[in-house]
């Protein structure tokens, strides 16, 4: 009996000596940091309850920018499935999938970087928009939804410029770089168009 306590120990001891040996780093003999850990956080809890706590500034701001560009996403989603007008249909259609790489990435970023999964704020006033340019003739409308898409990515990008500065995680100022790239561009190309 007493040889069993012995190797049930004994396998303890190595189960533990294994998990310890396994969060450390083979090449630099550093410790890595342990994931962060995994919450769920909705935005519209966010605006009415308010922040509970210390939060990093990167996952503020990332917060804000999945809010916006979900608010875009419900109007295009509204536009490219309700919309009689062809064009209007398909430029919200495409635009749509566009956006929702955009905000799945930043997505992305929270739960992997901060452990956080986030579900955006329901935008307010977003059926009521997409009503208002389904309800126009086939170029204003089309011209309402280029300009509406343009205001959201001037936004989107001023607030990446304002926020930048505090941005310490090296994943998060990658991945805003990139979107502030793309958004320049995509800024360009429509203001080109009006």
């Amino acid at each position: 009996m007493s040889g069993s306590r012995g190797g049930v120990r004994g396998t303890l001891l190595l189960a533990v000596g294994l998990a310890g040996a396994s969060a450390w780093s083979c090449d630099s003999g550093a410790r890595r940091a342990p994931p962060p850990a995994d919450s769920t956080r909705f935005g519209d809890d966010r605006v009415t309850s308010g922040e509970a706590g210390p939060r990093a500034p990167e996952v503020t701001l990332l917060e804000r920018l999945v809010d916006r560009f979900e608010a875009l996403d419900v109007v295009m989603d509204e536009l490219g499935a309700s919309s009689s007008q062809a064009p209007v249909q398909h430029r919200a259609w495409s635009g749509d999938r566009h956006e929702d790489d955009a905000k799945q990435r930043l997505l992305d970023l929270l739960q992997t970087e901060f452990g956080e999964r986030y579900h955006p704020r329901t935008p307010a006033g977003a059926a009521a928009t997409a009503d208002s340019i389904a309800g126009l003739p086939r170029s204003s409308a089309v011209r309402a939804l280029d300009g509406l898409i343009l205001a959201h990515h001037r936004e989107v990008r001023a607030e990446i410029e304002r926020a930048q500065p505090a941005v310490r995680n090296a994943m998060v100022r990658e991945a805003l770089d990139a979107l502030g790239d793309r958004l320049d561009r995509e800024i360009h190309q429509l203001a080109a168009r009006r």
